[in-house]
């Protein structure tokens, strides 16, 4: 189990800005932004989202759907903490999701607060602390 893992996924829990590591393992540590978040962002800030017609860890978004909400990799090794959990997904990838909800980005936003996916098509949502 690595501590730093640990501590991205404690970090994401936070509203003082504080989020979880960079999905494509860029970055194993928390990281502190200019932006107080009351929503689930990456270390870069980027926001990540639910997506309605996912199941408990089961996620429902492959092929064209996953180029427009690309899933928030975790770390084969990640550890769950807290309402944050990691799940395979059916290509074998890992991903974490926020209470059995898998977590995504969406193509759309390009700076740190972006959240311009929230409430796409009724189904896609930021997920609030």
């Amino acid at each position: 189990m690595k501590l730093s893992t640990l501590l991205a996924a404690a970090a994401l829990c936070m509203t003082s800005g504080a989020a979880l590591a960079d999905s494509y393992g860029n970055d194993d540590k928390p990281a502190h932004t200019d932006v107080s978040y009351d929503y689930v962002a990456d270390a870069k800030g980027m926001t990540v989202y639910i997506f309605d017609n996912d199941a408990w860890e089961k996620s429902s978004c492959y092929d064209g759907c996953a180029a427009d909400w690309p899933p928030f990799h975790a770390k084969k090794d990640a550890v769950a903490y807290g309402h944050f959990t990691v799940m395979k997904r059916a290509d074998n990838s890992y991903q974490w999701a926020w209470q059995g909800k898998p977590l995504y980005y969406w193509k759309g936003d390009k700076t740190p607060g972006d959240t311009y996916g929230d409430g796409m098509g009724g189904l896609w949502h930021v997920v609030y602390h």
